[in-house]
């Protein structure tokens, strides 16, 4: 009873599963300037400097008023933001000052501020604007004087002060796991204006799944915000309008494993080759096996051992949602008493944070306990456990993860079962600690193990 009873409490905790949908908003502007709280880690120490504030007439319809209205990106405003979970875009505060008016607004992505005047009596406005070249974010400021209402537009344009000293084609830790790495290739048709100077690119990715002949199979979602290199690139040679603005949605098969972007106006020409890997055959189910050497202490009423042992341990996973999967583990010991320690479990992730870094995951479920003392006992039990998973740490898809199942000591029944787990989906090493105590027909069995563990899958065994 006392296991059912933690079981029911444990699942109150259950995200529900469901489809991860990824809307593609019209304009990123609007979403980077209503992130409220920025987790977003900065992929490279840009400032406001890199960026400027251009007149769409050169500030001529307000000169020509006699009126002084000043426009910059204040200093040390600069943030990055995550916008439609895969993509980082910057965003700094604009202010703007104008002497002499009557009213006046400042609008930008749909948001509007109007002016203020402080205790000099300058009008002037401090709007959060996202960091976006070009058109497609426009920043309008609307001036009324003597009755009368003039306009005149900003835009922002990416201008970095060290041209070549910086990367600007970054790849989302999402990409990772499906080995993504860019090649970008520029050159310039206009000697003095190397194309190099006014384009940065950001890239995430999220593996779709459709139902195929004979198997499931898998494409590569994709999506590449481009910067101030217009609405239209080249993609495998064909020219392609923006999805939504400044950003290109694709889809790739398997095969090639690989597709090339161009931009270019005749003043510049930019070639971003984009490579990865996605399986051509998607299974749900996957099995790994580990192996490694343990330290192993076992007590009963009247006996007990210490020593080391090798401890096979089985992996199993089947993947519900894309945050929702069925988990299994067990580990063996080979010597005298055999003991055989199994779980299955529901894995499900509770909290993504940290420019979606940090995953919390739940884990409910079912635990069994087999050993050997003068015949074999199988007991179950209901430990429920959290697993915490840094991903990209030491390497771009190369995951640390720290996790564990606890069911306290209740009526001479415990199990505390902890790890720490690095490496990729290709091999990966942990530290694992098991403890369990068990109470039967007055007789009171204990056990201990902490040991390495090196593990990988088995392709082969991929199932669903």
């Amino acid at each position: 009873m006392p296991q059912i009873i933690f079981l029911i409490f444990s699942l109150l905790f259950l995200p529900q599963a469901g489809a991860y949908v990824l809307p593609l908003a019209p304009n990123l502007a609007h979403e980077a300037l209503s992130e409220s709280v920025p987790t977003a880690f900065a992929p490279n120490e840009w400032t406001v400097a890199d960026f400027a504030v251009q007149w769409e007439s050169g500030n001529a319809r307000f000169s020509g008023l006699g009126l002084i209205v000043k426009a910059e990106l204040e200093a040390a405003s600069l943030e990055w933001v995550r916008v439609n979970d895969l993509l980082v875009v910057p965003r700094a505060r604009l202010f703007v000052s104008v002497e002499g008016i009557d009213a006046g607004r400042v609008m930008n992505a749909g948001f509007s501020q109007a002016f203020w005047k402080n205790a000099s009596g300058l009008s002037e406005v401090k709007l959060p604007v996202a960091l976006i070249s070009g058109e497609g974010n426009p920043i309008e400021i609307v001036l009324k004087k003597d009755g009368r209402e003039y306009r005149e537009r900003l835009f922002l344009e990416f201008q970095p002060r060290h041209p070549g000293s910086s990367p600007r084609m970054f790849i989302d830790p999402s990409c990772s796991k499906f080995g993504l790495t860019e090649n970008s290739i520029f050159s310039s048709t206009k000697p003095g204006r190397p194309g190099q100077k006014n384009s940065w690119a950001y890239i995430g990715c999220r593996l779709v799944q459709t139902e195929g002949l004979g198997h499931r199979t898998s494409s590569l979602e994709t999506f590449v915000f481009w910067d101030n290199v217009g609405q239209e690139i080249e993609i495998g040679g064909i020219r392609t309008p923006s999805s939504a603005s400044s950003v290109w949605a694709l889809r790739l098969h398997s095969e090639p494993g690989k597709v090339n972007l161009r931009a270019g106006q005749g003043q510049f020409d930019h070639k971003i080759a984009l490579s990865y890997r996605v399986p051509q055959e998607f299974h749900r189910g996957a099995i790994s096996l580990g192996l490694g050497p343990y330290s192993y202490f076992y007590r009963n009423s009247s006996y007990e051992t210490s020593n080391w042992t090798i401890m096979p341990t089985f992996y199993l996973s089947y993947a519900v949602t894309e945050t929702m999967r069925v988990v299994a583990f067990d580990a063996t010991t080979l010597n005298e008493q055999f003991i055989s320690d199994l779980g299955i479990y529901v894995n499900s992730e509770y909290i993504r944070t940290l420019d979606r870094r940090f995953v919390l995951n739940l884990m409910l479920g079912v635990h069994f306990i087999g050993f050997k003392d003068q015949q074999y006992y199988f007991k179950v039990g209901a430990p429920q456990g959290v697993e915490m998973i840094y991903t990209d740490f030491l390497g771009a898809g190369r995951n640390l993860s720290l996790g564990g199942f606890i069911y306290p000591a209740i009526q001479g029944k415990s199990y505390y079962n902890t790890w720490l787990r690095w490496g990729s989906g290709q091999l990966f090493g942990e530290v694992n600690f098991i403890s369990w105590e068990e109470k039967i027909d007055e007789k009171e069995f204990s056990a201990r193990s902490l040991g390495v563990t090196l593990g990988f899958p088995i392709p082969f065994l991929r199932f669903l």
